[in-house]
């Protein structure tokens, strides 16, 4: 999502695509940040306290005086580095918006064409200023801007803002934190520790029975930012997503950054399968991972790579889907959509923005990285074998479909997974079984495998009362006059 260079709206090539440019190398960042424990009771990574609350702000940059061009383009200049602008308006929206900036030396540097943020929150109420997506100009303090609409500036119409992203006390150990490697959970950087002010978090987590895809993006902004940076960028683009644009929160699930960096974006936990605004139209049922910086020209290097693969194969191997593996979402309408409400569309289970919106997102080059990318996360889905799954293969149709990533079971030493109708649970020394209905209940109120029943050593099976299931210490059993009661095993 966010802006891309080029002309506005592209139509969606085909999902075939020619190879592209081999991956460049990572760029050098330290590491040494502690392995994030997925389990359902999430936990920040090891060493890293939650940060102060960072309040990024939005405000408006007050045109230079001076002439403008023969395209009515207009300056903007700033004491202090401008880091995150945008471009928003009041009534209807140019045709389309333009932005350069200074270089170090002061001088112009070339026209990037900027994207419509859109609506992206499908059940947003009074929307609020239209904007473009912003763009991260860093240390720069200088910008000029152009509208254009029916072949007639607007400039005058449209106001440029600045996105100030704050100074975390996180911000530098999170720019030594290094590239994620799967399969399993990758480390990732918490809300809490980039400095999320959740005063501007309005749009409490809304989440869905399933999830059937994973949505990759790319923000847009310059590649020129340092790991310290990152951190400061997520900020201003919550802000921005959150306060500007009436979305009530940041719009992507996860952020990736061009030094591997994962930070966590929507509200609401990274293992479950939570509503964000990312793909307007197919936010429900999707995953939503942003590459931070722009992938138009240039290709994304081997460290976000690396973590972008991590998270998809941790987000779809743990809900047991293949990243090659055709699904059919419907649209929900609005955002930037390419298909009206109601219809639907069949696309990988990793698929690109441009794929189901009006939007050249991630970038023409990284576009034609999808494949490969989706043979990454194959190849390390396939690294990680799971009893779970297996288990949940054998009764799909009871079970439904996952609702939450597998992840350690409570006391570290099994597998579960969570899905419509029940639960798998798994241990070395019990295998893995089902538990569903009424005594799935009785077994997750007590405890789940922490309570002492433990885990469970056989499937559900019948009693001439009605319906038992055995545990390591003890049984449940359900009858319809006394519902669910413990029994001897």
């Amino acid at each position: 999502m966010l802006l891309t260079t080029g002309a506005l709206l592209l139509p969606s090539p085909a999902l075939a695509q020619p190879a592209g440019p081999e991956v460049p190398p990572d760029p050098p960042a330290p590491t040494g940040v502690s392995q994030l424990d997925p389990s359902h009771a999430v936990m920040p990574p090891a060493g890293l306290p939650p940060a102060a609350p960072v309040a990024a702000g939005v405000a408006p940059v007050t045109y230079a005086p001076g002439a403008r061009d023969a395209l009515g383009a207009r300056q903007v200049r700033s004491e202090s580095p401008l880091r995150l602008v945008a471009v928003t308006w009041a009534g209807p929206a140019p045709d389309s918006v333009s932005l350069r900036s200074t270089d170090a030396a002061g001088r112009w540097g070339t026209w990037t064409n900027l994207d419509p943020a859109g609506s992206e929150r499908e059940d947003a109420g009074a929307p609020g200023r239209g904007g473009t997506d912003p763009i991260w100009v860093g240390d720069r303090t200088g910008v000029e801007v152009r509208a254009m609409r029916a072949g007639q500036p607007v400039t005058d119409q449209v106001q440029v803002v600045r996105i100030d992203p704050g100074v975390g006390s996180n911000d530098q150990a999170i720019g030594s934190m290094g590239s994620a490697r799967g399969p399993a959970a990758p480390k990732y950087v918490t809300r809490a520790q980039w400095g999320a002010d959740e005063s501007k978090m309005t749009w409490p987590p809304q989440t869905t029975p399933a999830l059937r895809a994973v949505t990759i993006h790319h923000t847009s902004e310059s590649n020129d930012y340092s790991p310290a940076d990152s951190p400061g960028i997520v900020r201003a683009i919550f802000a921005y997503h959150a306060e500007s644009q009436g979305w009530g929160d940041i719009g992507y699930n996860a952020l990736v950054d061009k030094y591997g960096t994962i930070f966590e974006g929507r509200a609401g936990g990274l293992d479950r399968n939570v509503t964000a605004a990312h793909a307007g139209g197919f936010n429900r049922e999707t995953f939503g991972i942003a590459m931070m910086g722009n992938y138009s020209t240039l290709p994304p290097n081997a460290a976000t790579m690396n973590s972008v693969a991590a998270l998809a194969a941790w987000k779809l191997g743990g809900l047991y889907r293949d990243p090659g593996e055709q699904v059919r979402l419907t649209s929900s309408g609005g955002g930037t959509s390419r298909f009206p409400k109601g219809q639907t569309t069949t696309v990988p289970a990793l698929f690109a923005h441009r794929d189901v919106g009006n939007t050249s997102c991630p970038g023409d080059i990284a576009y034609t990285q999808m494949a490969p990318l989706r043979a990454k996360v194959q190849a390390l889905i396939a690294g990680a074998a799971s009893d779970v799954r297996t288990a949940w293969s054998a009764d799909r149709d009871a079970l439904g479909e996952p609702t939450r990533v597998e992840s350690p079971t409570v006391d570290g030493t099994g597998r579960r997974t969570d899905f419509e109708r029940g639960t798998v649970v798994w241990s070395p020394r019990t295998g893995a079984w089902p538990v569903t209905g009424a005594i799935a209940e009785h077994w997750r109120g007590a405890g789940a495998e922490g309570s002492r029943l433990g885990y469970p050593t056989s499937a559900e099976y019948d009693v001439p009362t009605g319906r038992q299931q055995n545990f390591e210490h003890g049984a449940l059993t359900w009858t319809r006059g006394s519902g669910t009661v413990a029994a001897p095993a």
